[in-house]
């Protein structure tokens, strides 16, 4: 069992909307739904434009975008990530948004960051810039199963063995 929040933001900017994004943002979210349901119950979806305000869907409701418009906040994202410290952030953005010198800082010194470049026009560059994990829509796969690996520990012996090596005396060859 996971004992970790995860926290899904999607990116709900007007780049979005462009190129086939919504599309790739629903087949996305529902990859990620189905995946953390076998996983953990305890993650929760977010929409990020001036604010960042929780999503409800029910079980049985397929995925519905929220209007996107405009441009999304980073001080918001900012905020809410060091304001939630022990959840994995899960951003799903085409990574078209203006970062001040402070902004970019805040942002990468977050170690609990995921961030996945949605479309083909993705600035993957700049999440590049903005967190070690920092990947492509195709490749959402590979992080989920990233944040729910049990991280391994690697403990050393508590004290030294001596193994003894036996030799088997030659048998008699009995044409087998």
């Amino acid at each position: 069992m996971n004992l970790f929040k995860l926290h899904c933001i999607i990116d709900c900017s007007g780049s979005m909307t462009e190129y086939g994004k919504s599309m790739l943002l629903v087949n996305l979210l529902r990859y990620i739904r189905q995946f953390t349901q076998e996983q953990s119950n305890n993650v929760h979806y977010f929409s990020w434009q001036e604010d960042i305000t929780e999503i409800n869907w029910a079980a049985e409701v397929d995925v519905e975008l929220p209007i996107a418009k405009g441009g999304s906040d980073l001080t918001a994202l900012c905020n809410w990530g060091e304001a939630n410290p022990e959840v994995k952030l899960l951003v799903l953005t085409d990574g078209y948004f203006r970062l001040n010198t402070e902004q970019r800082h805040q942002l990468s010194q977050l170690n609990n960051l995921y961030l996945i470049g949605v479309g083909g026009d993705a600035d993957v560059a700049q999440l590049n810039t903005l967190s070690n994990h920092s990947f492509c829509a195709e490749q959402v796969d590979h992080v989920l199963h990233t944040i729910y690996r049990p991280k391994a520990v690697a403990v050393g012996p508590m004290s030294r063995v001596n193994l003894t090596v036996c030799v088997a005396e030659k048998e008699s060859d009995d044409e087998w």
